[in-house]
This record gives structure tokens, sequence and C-alpha cells, in this order.
């Protein structure tokens, strides 16, 4: 991954994500270019400790609440967070599952400038 910043001023973003290893890469990576960033490793501990953010980066398979059931959480809660998702498993039905949201998918390992991109799509949408 890369250390360039996103074109924006400090951001807050949300990692949820199973895999601590992904949490802990993706939260130094994020912090190196300057963002603020609250890692969870489930769905349930999001919900628990939510707290506002400019973005959220949420892995698909997730135990318990999956990805998919959190942002439709969140949108039916009201709240205007741009997400981006993440997936080790990319295949069709996760492609249009996460199509039908419209919100953007990548594939892990995620490469660096294409998560600020997506980051930077989300919000901007």
């Amino acid at each position: 991954m890369s250390e360039r910043s996103l074109p924006a001023p400090r951001l807050v973003i949300i990692v949820v994500d199973d895999d601590e290893a992904i949490r802990r890469s993706v939260g130094r990576f994020l912090r190196l270019c300057g963002h603020e960033v609250h890692a969870f490793e489930s769905s349930e501990a999001y919900l628990v400790h939510s707290r506002d953010a400019d973005c959220a980066i949420l892995d698909i398979q997730l135990p318990g609440i999956d990805g998919l059931e959190l942002e439709r959480r969140i949108r039916h809660e009201g709240l205007r967070l741009p997400v981006v998702f993440i997936t080790a498993h990319d295949d069709r039905r996760t492609r249009t599952a996460v199509e039908r949201t419209g919100r953007q998918l990548l594939v892990k390992p995620v490469d660096g400038d294409d998560l600020l991109a997506a980051i930077a799509n989300a919000i901007a949408a």
C-alpha cells in the first residue's frame, strides 16, 4: 500500500473485519495517510460502540451479522455513512449483492491506492 493521502482533511474511518491482520494493516495504512481509524472485529462490536465517521470499510463475510446486513442496518437507521466493502471471496453472488447496494467492492489483499480511491468515491457519492 502506498502512503498517498486522500485529497481531504483528516477523516474518521471505521474498519470492520474479523481478520486481525487486515484490521491492523488497513488501520496502519490509513493512519500513515493521516486519518483516524476505529477498528472492530465484528458488526456486533461496531453496533455496540458505533461512532460518527466519514466512511466505513466493511468486510462482507463476517461471523454473525455480515457486512451487507450491517450496511442495511446503517442505512435503515437513516445514517448517510459512506461504505466500501472488502472481501477475500470474490464470486458472482458477492459481486451481485454488492452491486445492489450501489457500493464499491475491493478484493483482499487490498491495494492502498485502490482503497484511497474507493473511500474518496464513496464520500463523493
